[in-house]
Formats: structure tokens, sequence, C-alpha cells
């Protein structure tokens, strides 16, 4: 079987205090807006119906009507979640007008990107795509990764973040900040958190930057 080029860029997007907008009021449309709140987006949801669980979600702007063009001005990205082909239609031509991010709910050919599954520990995200051939395929690997990604590895890009500026502050350019890195990711220091070890990860920290750095807010004893 000849293999389906997948023409999708995976990117990280800051949507902090960014504009978006969702077009539909149910339950689909619920759970593409949850996600986005949690990245610090401005959401706007226009449906004509909204259900209990969006209206009283906090810091989401209501418009209780049908979709119109011109309601995407200022946003940078729409997600329609609707049975309406219409509407969905008119919101990916509108998006595609005005050059903005837009996912249409299982209808990868108007979409300009598609949403991933996501494994998520503290500052780590993994995201899973099958290019929009098969979403259970990918919630199946969703699943099996999330299972072999312990919450130890969420404390662990805590604690890299932590020393992050440190490092990069001292001198010896790219590479030798990279070597430390390198180094303590590899070294005792995860199976010290996996220990509950904090005086030996912080032992670990000391030998390799020779400062002491306080874990305790991190992992506490």
């Amino acid at each position: 079987m000849k293999y389906q080029e997948n023409y999708y860029y995976p990117i990280f997007v800051d949507l902090r205090g960014k504009r978006t907008v969702v077009v539909g009021g149910g339950h689909v449309a619920g759970r593409k807006i949850e996600p986005l709140l949690a990245a610090g987006a401005e959401v706007t949801v226009i449906a004509p119906e909204i259900i209990e669980g969006i209206a009283s979600m906090d810091n989401v702007s209501l418009l209780k009507r049908s979709y119109q063009s011109g309601d995407l001005k200022g946003a940078v990205l729409v997600i329609a979640a609707t049975d309406d082909m219409e509407i969905n239609a008119m919101v990916s031509s509108d998006a595609m007008s005005l050059g903005i991010f837009c996912n249409i709910v299982d209808i990868p050919d108007m979409c300009s990107f598609i949403v991933p599954s996501v494994v998520e520990k503290g500052p780590i995200k993994i995201a899973i795509s099958t290019g929009g051939i098969s979403p259970a395929l990918s919630r199946k690997l969703r699943m099996e990764i999330g299972g072999l990604i312990s919450d130890e590895y969420g404390t662990l890009a805590l604690i890299m973040g932590k020393i992050r500026p440190l490092v990069l502050s001292r001198e010896g350019g790219h590479e030798n900040h990279k070597r430390i890195f390198d180094v303590l990711v590899n070294s005792e220091l995860f199976d010290a958190i996996r220990a509950h070890d904090r005086e030996l990860a912080e032992r670990i920290l000391f030998e390799a930057l020779g400062e002491h750095i306080d874990l305790e807010e991190i992992f506490p004893c």
C-alpha cells in the first residue's frame, strides 16, 4: 500500500490573550473550548443553542445566534463543531480568505489544521497525529504512550526548567550548555526523582553545576 503523504506541519502555538472562535454550542464544542481556555486564549462561542456546560464556563464570550460572515474579525483561530454543512463551509471559506487557522471537526478537507491527541504530564506535551486518517488510532496511541510517560518525567522537566537560566548564563556557548543538559537528563537524577529522594537529586545538581538548587517547591518530601 502506498503511503499517503502528510502535509501537516507540527507546531505548538502560543494563544495567550489571542482571540479564538468556536462555532457550535454542543458537547463537542465544549471539549474543544476547554484546551483553548487552558492555553490562555480568549474564546468566543457562536451558536443558536448553547449547552449549560459551556454557558457556565468562565472567561468565555457567548453569541447566542447563528454564525455570520464577519464573526472571525480579529481572530487567529476558529474551530467549527456543528452538523450544519452550510455553516461549516462558510466558516472554512471565511477563515481561508482571512488567513486564519481553521479546524472543522471531523472534516479534514475543510481544515487548515487538525487537532492532535495529546499526552500531557506537567509541562510535557506529546502530540500524536495520523494526519487526519484515523482519530481512533491517535486515541489508542495516546493511551499507550501516556502509560509509558510517568509523572516523574514531568518533575524532571520542571527541574530542567528551573536550572535552565543558570546554565544558559554561563560561558562556553551552546555546545557546553547542551552537554550539561544532556549529562543531567541521562544521569541518576531521574532515579532520584522516582525514589522521591530530594537530597540525592540536589546533590547530583550540585555536582554538575557547582551550586545548590533548592527543589522543595518541585517535589517536597
